[in-house]
């Protein structure tokens, strides 16, 4: 009876397996692309009018790296306005900006409602009644610093019409630690394993927290920035793709990121990108799905990939956590009862398990290779990313677990450190 039990449960998790699998496999044709030359826009006809908004409460340690690196532009900096939203007159950001030209303070007024999304959509109604001509905001987080050639790459970008543009994300602390790397590969898959073959193929982008621009028209049909979930970026995304919005992904506009650097600040932060996840797709994914069933070609693909993204992660992780419940069962049921095939379902487990991890030590290599020419990473660190990666990545299980549980996630300040610490930038 246990032995059949056992076999049961094997062939339940090997079919549900073989389901994800099938799930996935557009993936492997998407992740060809990371591995194929760069797209290289045309020169622009012109230069283009731009708003930065960077909010920065508490952010007087890193604000003047960013500034800086804003000041460097390889570009007509005329036509340039800064923004930097902070939430008190005493913040000590304030003294800051004012040694910089076309940099201006905004504080915020409404205190109550927390979040990212709420402050930019402050600041951009204080902004856009002034009509200052804008045809592009570009969001930024305090910690960024841009590669001198960013705003000159994206103007190409907004010369071409699109309606939104995302840059290349790299980090700043490649090498500070495991948490640090395995945050940085994972915006390295971002970008090289999704959004540019997604560009490649005609296909939506999925803009990712900061370095990205929204044209000035959007803003203005919206009357501000309305997306207002923990994953104001991901909600968005998703409302360019319901709306048919013209999308963007340039990686030769490059600028930095801190990475989380502890154990504590990382579960955090994937805490609130699980929650945020999960409010954006409750807000969407009857939307998508319903139109894309009315569209027709790539809008029609596209929007019900993303709104059936859930289903391969959701099925995957569920099946996972079964089979993990189920083998810890049985294999204490057949302890008990003194069964000697006990230990067949904690074998099993853990060589699915061994299975698992070293598909992901070799994913993790992949990813890597495809951004070799942009991290910094030292072979010593890089070694032990392809070790501890695959943990990074299997910690998503319990964080998601533990999101879906939690009522309420609130927004969790990551401290950065100095603003001179990005190590490869070419500023």
């Amino acid at each position: 009876m246990f032995y059949n039990i056992y076999n049961i449960t094997n062939i339940m998790f090997y079919v549900i397996f073989a389901i994800c699998v099938l799930l996935f496999i557009y993936k492997i044709f998407l992740h060809i692309s990371a591995f194929m030359p760069v797209k290289k826009y045309p020169e622009a006809k012109k230069n283009h009018k731009f708003a930065i908004l960077i909010p920065a409460r508490n952010e007087s340690k890193v604000i003047s790296g960013i500034l800086d690196s804003i000041q460097k532009q390889n570009y007509d900096m005329s036509l340039v306005d800064t923004y930097v939203i902070v939430e008190k007159e005493d913040d000590p950001t304030c003294e800051i900006v004012k040694n910089y030209k076309n940099t201006h303070i905004i504080v915020r007024k409404n205190l109550n409602l927390k979040g990212k999304g709420y402050a930019l959509d402050e600041a951009m109604q204080k902004i856009l009644p002034k009509k200052l001509g804008y045809e592009a905001f570009f969001i930024f987080d305090a910690d960024n610093i841009l590669d001198t050639n960013y705003l000159n790459e994206m103007n190409k970008v907004v010369d071409q019409g699109y309606d939104v543009g995302l840059g290349y994300r790299n980090s700043k602390n490649w090498n500070d630690g495991w948490i640090a790397a395995c945050s940085g590969l994972t915006f390295s898959m971002f970008s090289n394993f999704d959004n540019k073959p997604r560009f490649r193929l005609g296909l939506g982008i999925k803009v990712c927290g900061t370095g990205f621009f929204v044209a000035a028209k959007v803003i203005e049909d919206l009357g501000g920035w309305k997306f207002f979930t923990l994953t104001e970026d991901y909600e968005f995304s998703l409302y360019a793709i319901t709306n048919n919005l013209k999308t963007a992904y340039n990686e030769n506009a490059k600028f930095f990121d801190e990475q989380p650097i502890s154990t504590k600040q990382s579960w955090n932060q994937r805490i609130r990108w699980c929650k945020g996840f999960t409010q954006a797709n409750k807000i969407y994914t009857k939307k998508l799905i319903k139109s894309g069933i009315k569209d027709k070609g790539k809008a029609r693909v596209d929007k019900l990939m993303y709104g059936f993204s859930i289903i391969p992660f959701a099925v995957t992780l569920a099946s996972f956590v079964a089979y993990l419940v189920a083998h810890s069962v049985l294999t204490v049921v057949g302890l008990c009862i003194h069964d000697p095939n006990w230990y067949m379902p904690l074998i099993c487990f853990g060589s699915a398990f061994l299975a698992l991890y070293l598909f992901l030590v070799l994913y993790t290599i992949c990813v890597i290779v495809a951004d070799r020419k942009n991290s910094n990473l030292s072979f010593k660190n890089a070694f032990i990313c392809c070790l501890m990666n695959p943990i990074f990545i299997l910690l998503y299980i319990p964080i998601f677990v533990s999101s879906a549980f939690k009522k309420e996630v609130k927004w969790v300040a990551i401290e950065h450190g100095n603003s001179k610490n990005a190590k490869n930038t070419n500023n």
